[in-house]
């Protein structure tokens, strides 16, 4: 690994690693503390807090990235995001030279994946029409039993392949699922009968029964899924969305559930909130389920994100190339 920043920040006597604190357990911090005694990790609560310690830090770890801070701090080297996309700090302004980027890709494939799988069960089985029934005490299992349906045996398209998609399809394939991979260079994946590139993605379409985007947000996958690709599924279709929510067009995708075009769809993330605001008609729509983006907590997360920080550290401090490095370019 080379750089001016990088070989300055190794020479230095302690290297300084600001950690937003909150994102990062208590217990996961002193593991690091303990396997590197010679680094000095300065752990900031708020905001103002992490800033400050930017300043003067070599290392920045953490989901909380201030562009700001981090443009201006001269002695930092190296930044490792908390999460997988980073498309929000780099909104944000040009990213200093000098200074690398990494994220946490492979910390969020399982649980993220799971929650997929748990919203397609949930409409198969009608779950989540027997769940608002109960709160409100009513009979609706004629309604459920002459409506639902089994996952085997229908067709899944898996928009995008890294870590949370390629766990997807290894879940849904389990469940007898055919699963047909988009990604921008096609090559074999496990669980995927097929994998085809962005420009197959209209023509998978036209057979899917469920689409799950699993991407992250870049100026080429922003709408990426429009009104025409909403509108080559069949009707009746289920769409998913764990990436980002500006990769489906949300009016289209509002349009398309309002006039019964879509079965129903799972959002951890919408456009233009993943929390949408308390008048949108998506709270109400009885076949959509709101992840309110939450897919990607689990109780592991710190434990699994610190593991890639606690390995990419090691490697800096040996002058090695750092894993999960962000192409600037790309945004991922």
């Amino acid at each position: 690994m080379t750089g001016d920043r990088a070989r300055a920040a190794r020479a230095a006597s302690p290297l300084v690693v600001a950690i937003d604190a909150p994102s990062v357990d208590l217990t996961d911090r002193d593991r690091l503390a303990s396997a590197f005694p010679s680094v000095s990790f300065v752990a900031a609560t708020d905001p103002d807090d992490l800033a400050q310690a930017i300043t003067r830090a070599h290392v920045v770890f953490g989901k909380r990235l201030p562009h700001a801070a981090i443009a201006g701090a001269p002695t930092l080297a190296w930044v490792q995001a908390g999460t997988a996309g980073v498309d929000g700090v780099l909104a944000r302004g040009p990213w200093p030279d000098g200074v690398l980027l990494t994220n946490a890709r492979g910390a969020h494939g399982t649980p993220i994946s799971e929650q997929v799988v748990a919203m397609m069960l949930a409409f198969a089985t009608r779950l989540h029409v027997l769940l608002r029934a109960q709160a409100e005490r009513r009979n609706v299992a004629r309604a459920v039993t002459s409506t639902k349906w089994e996952l085997s045996g229908q067709r899944l398209v898996i928009l995008g392949l890294g870590d949370i998609g390629g766990s997807l399809a290894v879940r849904a394939s389990a469940l007898g699922m055919r699963v047909t991979g988009v990604r921008r260079e096609p090559a074999p994946v496990p669980g995927c009968e097929r994998v085809v590139g962005p420009g197959s993605l209209v023509e998978v379409l036209r057979d899917a029964d469920h689409l799950a985007a699993c991407l992250p947000l870049t100026p080429g996958t922003r709408h990426l899924v429009g009104e025409a690709e909403l509108r080559a599924l069949p009707r009746g279709a289920h769409v998913y969305n764990v990436g980002r929510g500006a990769v489906i067009d949300g009016q289209a995708l509002r349009r398309a559930l309002a006039d019964g075009h879509l079965g129903g769809a799972g959002l951890d993330c919408v456009e233009p909130s993943d929390i949408p605001d308390v008048s949108d008609p998506l709270w109400s729509h009885p076949d959509v389920i709101l992840g309110q983006h939450s897919s990607g907590h689990a109780p592991g997360n710190s434990r699994l994100i610190t593991d890639i920080f606690a390995s990419n550290l090691e490697r800096f401090l040996a002058g090695r190339e750092l894993e999960n490095r962000v192409d600037l370019a790309r945004g991922y």
